[in-house]
């Protein structure tokens, strides 16, 4: 199989779910150079080594300027194959728009996608791995698919139990692309004294209040779908993807952090 880039251009503007601030991407086809951001003429490549913050989302880093929450268009690109992109960000915090991947997805399908010379390199695990702590946990091992296993739990009766299995080979698109970002009412004023869900609403993002579920879900376990599209955005940090099998327990973005640099950082 080809690599990819896209066949033109795309601007695509929204507000930061977390900073609350608009923001634009221009995401600009490439023919090498993998994913990089571009701030400020500063190149930031979306990569494990520039990851910074993993509270409440991915933060890349570059000479000291940042971009925010970059998981949900990672995740895109890993669901359309994209290998190579510069995405110039005029803004601190690429899009919420409605909180789940599928509005990229939608926006790389109107222009369409360019083949390259280049094949794709395949990446297998060649031994476990694993990371675990406060009852959540993080395992990797060899296989000759892609598959994970996503486990949730959380003091409310919708979410004491969501399990989901992502197999590589059911759509990206039909059933995880659009799983929108989740949280709880109770969550909010912690979150908002400390800098984060700003701009969340209803618009973008699945929102549970003490008696259930306060707008509607798109899919009866959307939020740890939702899990599976962050995972596969963070896993899209180390190129090419590992693949293999991976089960996750009660995990964020800093337990994938952590496993995938375990993985990396067995390769030197």
């Amino acid at each position: 199989m080809k690599e990819r880039t896209l066949k033109e251009t795309i601007k695509i503007s929204g507000i930061g779910v977390h900073t609350g601030r608009s923001s634009s991407v221009y995401l600009h086809p490439e023919e090498n150079g993998g994913i990089r951001f571009i701030k400020e003429g500063t190149i930031i490549p979306a990569i494990i080594d520039s990851v910074v913050e993993t509270d409440r989302g991915i933060v890349l880093s570059c000479e000291g300027r940042k971009i925010y929450t970059v998981e949900h268009l990672l995740s895109a690109l890993f669901g359309c194959g994209i290998d190579h992109l510069a995405i110039e960000i005029k803004g601190d915090e690429v899009p919420a728009l409605d909180g789940s991947a599928y509005p990229f997805i939608s926006a790389f399908e109107e222009v369409g996608f360019s083949s390259l010379p280049n094949e794709k390199e395949k990446k297998y695990l060649e031994e476990s791995y694993g990371v675990e702590g406060r009852g959540c946990f993080a395992f990797a091992q060899p296989q000759d698919t892609l598959t994970i296993q996503y486990i949730i739990s959380y003091n409310h009766p919708l979410l004491s139990y969501q399990e989901y299995r992502y197999n590589g080979k059911s759509s990206f698109i039909k059933e995880i692309a659009r799983a929108r970002t989740y949280g709880l009412l109770s969550w909010k004023e912690q979150l908002q004294s400390r800098g984060y869900a700003l701009a969340a609403s209803e618009g973008n993002t699945l929102v549970y209040d003490g008696k259930g579920v306060m707008n509607t879900p798109r899919f009866p376990d959307e939020a740890v779908r939702h899990k599976v599209l962050d995972f596969l955005g963070d896993l899209y940090l180390v190129r090419p993807v590992s693949i293999g099998s991976y089960i996750i327990a009660r995990g964020g973005h800093h337990l994938h952090i952590e496993l995938l640099k375990q993985i990396k950082g067995s390769e030197y």
